[in-house]
């Protein structure tokens, strides 16, 4: 997985994830967020590192499903942009630091 793939799958993640079931959620974050190799993985689960590697592809292809279907990733960084460049248009301090708290919670 690129570096790229990993921050994309991350972000997904973040906002698919309780979607997932527990054991496909566990896999998966000591996949990318814990970096562990697949070996390490299929240890701690008692399963094979191909069973790993189907589990984590298996998650990022529902990932990729879901949000081809809900477009929640992209909508969010729709609104951060149009966020961004009216922040870029304003000058009232209490405006702006409003905008930086929709920026933050998106």
């Amino acid at each position: 997985m690129t570096l790229d793939e990993t921050i994309l799958f991350s972000s997904l993640y973040n906002i698919y994830g309780e979607l997932l079931t527990n054991k496909q959620k566990q896999i998966f974050e000591s996949y990318v967020f814990n970096n562990l190799s697949l070996a390490e993985i299929a240890e701690n689960f008692g399963i094979s590192r191909q069973a790993v590697l189907d589990c984590v592809n298996k998650v990022c292809t529902q990932l990729n499903k879901y949000e081809k279907i809900l477009n929640v990733f992209k909508n969010n960084a729709t609104t951060k942009q149009v966020l961004e460049n009216v922040k870029l248009s304003v000058t009232d301090q209490k405006l702006i630091k409003q905008i930086n708290n929709l920026l933050n919670n998106l």
